[in-house]
């Protein structure tokens, strides 16, 4: 895939360094994984050889905002080397990357409640078409800094004009500059644009560093309890962060009294969680997120009591957690919630009387 080559930056380090030893230790201290990314950065930087435009490619919640505010802010650090991709934290272009008020870091991305990347955000509104905005500003001379560098978050979500818009700044794109696309797939990303990116592939995080992370920000002050959000994050701080949500975590105490309920009426149990599906959002999209969410938690909770069952108690309930897979397939496919819950109920409540389905 193609990619622009930057005007070179000087060398400070040009020696060979060791993978492991030279991965920052100042900036980087909290960031949890993509380490073959970072060292695939640095030695761009250290070769001179930086593209201008990147196209950061993951799911959401993995960190790639912040790696691309974190290279910036290597780059702009005045007391570190660009060659060591690392920062200082402390000095006065640090500390602006860190307050986001720095002149040379350009952010955009799509607003709340929009689902689409405005074209103003990348060119200015029609009065001022090419006079404001994220390319405009990019054009502009460095304020402070050597160099500017745009984030674009939501590419995804940049319709056809937009994408448009965007092209005559990659084709021409100013000297020195880097741009940062972000986006949790390519496929969504014009043919033209990801021409004219160097693709960087970021991988979900391992469950240990989720929580780690979760534990660390304080969102969860029960390592134990982080262990168990992390492994339903599919490796996403943004899954963790609605996994935390009171009203979420109500959800999965609400299915847990229904599972753990002997005897309890299958009809009953299943107007119960629909009730609490329906309290917790009036939208459909929302509500059909918190269904899938309960399908998830009914699997974790047979999944934690495989560990000590029986031979025939482990068939049992691996039935039951097909079934349950069964049932996120119909929230995925447009079954209505309720009826969807309502047969999951009952026929879980079956296999645990040792049916057959």
């Amino acid at each position: 895939m193609a990619s622009l080559t930057s005007a070179p930056i000087p060398r400070y380090a040009p020696e060979f360094r060791d993978t492991q030893k030279h991965i920052a230790t100042m900036v980087w201290d909290d960031f949890r994984g993509h380490r073959e990314q970072i060292e695939m950065f640095r030695r761009a930087v250290d070769r001179g050889r930086t593209a201008h435009a990147f196209l950061l490619i993951g799911p959401a919640g993995i960190g790639k905002r912040l790696f691309a505010r974190n290279i910036a802010q290597c780059l702009f650090c005045t007391r570190t080397a660009n060659a060591d991709l690392d920062a200082c934290g402390t000095c006065p272009a640090c500390q602006q990357v860190q307050a986001e008020t720095h002149p040379d870091l350009l952010q955009i991305g799509c607003p709340e409640g929009k689902s689409e990347l405005p074209i103003e955000l990348l060119v200015g509104t029609p009065d001022r078409r090419g006079r404001e905005g994220l390319c405009h500003d990019l054009s502009l001379r460095p304020m402070s800094a050597d160099r500017k560098v745009a984030i674009l978050d939501d590419a995804d979500l940049m319709n056809e004009a937009s994408a448009n818009a965007l092209l005559k700044t990659l084709e021409e794109p100013p000297a020195g500059s880097i741009l940062f696309l972000i986006t949790p797939a390519v496929e969504p990303i014009l043919p033209t644009i990801r021409s004219r990116c160097q693709p960087i592939r970021f991988h979900p995080l391992a469950e240990s560093e989720v929580a780690d992370l979760l534990v660390a920000h304080g969102d969860e002050t029960d390592p134990q309890a982080a262990a168990i959000i992390a492994r339903m994050s599919e490796g996403s701080l943004a899954v963790a962060a609605q996994l935390l949500d009171e009203g979420v975590r109500g959800l999965r105490s609400r299915l847990e009294e229904v599972l753990r309920g002997t005897g309890t009426d299958a009809m009953a149990a299943a107007k119960s969680v629909t009730e609490a599906v329906e309290e917790l959002a009036k939208d459909l999209p929302t509500q059909r997120r918190h269904a899938g969410w309960l399908i998830r938690f009914a699997v974790q909770f047979y999944t934690s009591q495989l560990e000590s069952a029986s031979d025939e108690t482990a068939d049992r309930l691996v039935r039951q957690m097909e079934r349950c897979l069964e049932a996120q397939e119909h929230i995925d496919g447009a079954m209505p919630i309720p009826l969807c819950l309502e047969g999951l109920c009952v026929d879980l409540a079956r296999l645990g009387r040792g049916a057959v389905l």
